[in-house]
């Protein structure tokens, strides 16, 4: 169960992945047509977090997918000593 625990927050990883990149790719969309200083405006106070924000969501699935991994490596020893 715990395999697909780390697999399922893996999985989770890597969507974050192509969300933040068709963010990326959305943004600068949007930027060619909309590029003043309304536009500049809006995204430094609404939008500009997004991408840190998912950065740091990315970061912290993938220690939680190494303490799994940590615990699963500990059951499996703890049952050879056993």
């Amino acid at each position: 169960m715990s395999t697909r625990c780390r697999n399922d927050i893996v999985g989770c990883r890597s969507r974050l992945q192509s969300t933040l990149s068709k963010w990326g790719e959305t943004t600068s969309i949007i930027e060619e047509s909309w590029n003043d200083e309304t536009a500049k405006s809006f995204y430094s106070q609404s939008l500009s977090d997004v991408e840190p924000v998912i950065k740091r969501m990315m970061v912290a699935l993938l220690a939680a997918a190494d303490l799994v991994h940590k615990m699963e490596k500990m059951v499996v020893d703890t049952d050879k000593h056993d």
